[in-house]
């Protein structure tokens, strides 16, 4: 038959017959085979052998690993699962339905908009925000003469707040005694209020914010199911308090609405306000807007015959004929003057004349 002819349908010679009969009959030696096989259990003798067989190798290639982990190597041991994962179409579950979790638009809102626990705050939380008497310079210790931040990962100490390691001053807790009562002087100051240099003087006596029970860093909020507050220092700063930590807990006392415009007047949570003395001069800066303000209410408002007369530009039909007269004129004279000049005679040299 030709490589590229078409074979015709419906027409079986004797050599396909023979052909056709002999695969029948391996088909059913090989069948016949399998019984066999089953019976005496040569088949599970067979997949035993490959799993011992893998099984040792496995254990080869995990010891190899411990050798190499013990000199200081990576671990690359394999741990097989004990379990072993299978699909739940196959294994014939019953799958979940999420349609109790869809809203009227059929979108699944947990999926993506996080639920956060309500933020509140007890007068002991009040009681424990830090205070401090001296006062802090930020970005200056742990940096450069540049002002670049040192980070050093063999002599640098690493903060629970910012989570990097930089070589500068550190709190250390004596009531933990972990790494979460570690945190550099900047974030201590701007955080919570509080002056690294006091609290390490203090000693084992220094409890850290989140023995207190007020550390807002990510990872603690997070935990409580509160979100990140963010970079919250200029906003605390701005509104009148020390520090993001009196800032949180006083606009979010339980029980009390108001205790961010009333209760924290009397804490040392805000920043005293100590209005410098005036002088006479910025007095009277300050009281003349509203002397004016009082001038302009109390006279009301303008009639219009007490309002100025207003300079304006107004069209003066007579002007303008006049202008243009005299620029005709002007022209006039220019042109006579030039005609004048064109006629006179070029004596630069003798017996030479032209007119222009």
């Amino acid at each position: 038959m030709p490589r590229f002819s078409k074979k015709v349908i419906g027409t079986v010679d004797a050599a396909g017959d023979d052909v056709n009969a002999y695969e029948a009959e391996r088909a059913a030696r090989i069948e016949e085979n399998k019984r066999r096989m089953m019976a005496l259990g040569i088949l599970d003798t067979a997949n035993a052998l490959a799993d011992a067989a893998n099984a040792e190798r496995v254990a080869a290639r995990n010891a190899r690993a411990d050798a190499a982990s013990a000199n200081g190597g990576y671990n690359r041991r394999i741990e097989r699962p004990a379990v072993k994962r299978r699909s739940g179409r196959l294994s014939g579950e019953v799958p979940k339905d999420y349609s109790a979790e869809l809203d009227s638009n059929g979108t699944n809102r947990d999926l993506w908009e996080p639920v956060y626990n309500e933020e509140r705050y007890t007068l002991a939380h009040k009681e424990a925000l830090g205070t401090s008497t001296k006062t802090w310079t930020l970005f200056v210790d742990g940096y450069d003469a540049k002002g670049n931040r040192i980070y050093d990962p063999v002599r640098g100490a690493t903060c629970h707040q910012c989570r990097q390691k930089t070589v500068c001053k550190h709190t250390s807790c004596g009531g933990c005694g972990e790494l979460r009562g570690q945190f550099c002087g900047d974030c201590l100051w701007m955080r919570y209020g509080e002056h690294v240099d006091e609290a390490n003087d203090a000693g084992d006596a220094w409890r850290c914010p989140s023995c207190r029970d007020l550390c807002n860093c990510s990872f603690c909020r997070q935990r409580k199911g509160l979100p990140p507050t963010g970079t919250l220092y200029r906003r605390a700063i701005k509104a009148g308090f020390a520090s993001v930590a009196h800032y949180l807990v006083l606009n979010n006392m339980a029980g009390d609405d108001d205790c961010g415009e009333n209760d924290d007047r009397e804490s040392p949570a805000r920043v005293p306000e100590t209005p410098e003395k005036e002088t006479e001069a910025e007095a009277e800066a300050e009281t003349q807007p509203e002397r004016r303000s009082e001038e302009i209410h109390a006279a009301g408002p303008k009639t219009p015959e007490s309002k100025p007369k207003e300079r304006k530009r107004r069209h003066d039909p007579v002007a303008t004929p006049r202008k243009r007269s005299r620029l005709l004129a002007l022209e006039c004279d220019v042109v006579a003057s030039s005609v004048a000049a064109a006629a006179r005679p070029v004596e630069d040299e003798p017996g030479y004349s032209r007119r222009r």
